[in-house]
């Protein structure tokens, strides 16, 4: 598979993941229960994909660059997402936000994906 077809491939998928997250956004919004949970999980891998799909072409090869960038990337997302569990904390305590624990999980979830790919890209940049 050449670098042009993997690319391509993520795009089609985050498309297709971007997409689904929408229509299924919509459908919690007019139901009433916004956020569900996977629906926001859904945008992550949407941002995952894309992410990706721009990574692809470095992280193909597997040399030093690239584990520098996955190592980086990691140990910054670390504490990005130590932030996220301490502000969410926060606001679970003084009751700004009311979630289930599936709808919290799910933010989560989605805040750890897209932090992490967020931060491969950056470092692609940088390094």
């Amino acid at each position: 598979m050449n670098k042009k077809t993997g690319q391509i491939q993520f795009v089609v998928f985050g498309f297709l993941f971007l997409a689904f997250s929408v229509i299924a956004s919509i459908a919690s919004i007019s139901a009433g229960v916004f956020p569900m949970g996977h629906d926001i999980v859904l945008f992550g891998v949407s941002v995952m994909a894309f992410c990706n799909a721009y990574l692809y072409p470095q992280f193909k090869e597997n040399d030093e660059r690239s584990k520098r960038i996955r190592e980086k990337g990691m140990f910054i997302s670390y504490f990005f997402i130590l932030g996220y569990m301490i502000i969410l904390m926060g606001l679970f305590q003084f009751n700004v936000i009311t979630l289930s624990g599936y709808q919290s999980v799910s933010v989560l979830a989605a805040l750890t994906m897209m932090t992490v790919f967020i931060s491969f890209v950056v470092f692609s940049r940088r390094f």
